[in-house]
């Protein structure tokens, strides 16, 4: 059974996210290859917008350089569309901030994993 809950990333994957910006619509990325998510792959065709959504935008503490992290926002995304359960959402946000941490600085660790606890309590992406 998929698990994207888990973090059982796939041996042989190069590391890397294939994909492009969706033309006419401001703000997406859509997926050229699969990403590896747990121990089942995001498809290729996924489009995403980095999560931040609404009023949580625009809070300067939650001023996240989402598209810095890719695989971090195209994950959460996709995990914060399978979740059943407010344990799953945290989940999947606690696997964000581990995300974020593979090539992002503490400081961005802090301000992502606070940003999408507070679009959790809010109900974005849930």
């Amino acid at each position: 059974m998929t698990n994207f809950f888990i973090d059982d990333i796939e041996t042989g994957w190069d590391g890397r996210i294939y994909m492009r910006s969706v033309p006419g619509k401001l703000d997406v990325l859509e997926l050229t290859r699969p990403l590896p998510c747990g121990n089942g792959l995001v498809p290729a065709g996924y489009q995403w917008n980095g999560a931040s959504s609404g009023i949580l935008r625009n809070l300067p503490i939650v001023n996240f350089p989402k598209w810095k992290h890719p695989i971090a926002t195209c994950r959460h995304d996709w995990r914060c569309a399978h979740t059943k359960t407010k344990k799953q959402r945290k989940i999947a946000d606690q696997m964000f901030r581990a995300d974020v941490g593979q090539g992002g600085t503490r400081w961005e660790q802090i301000k992502g994993y606070l940003g999408v606890r507070l679009g959790a309590l809010f109900g974005v992406g849930s």
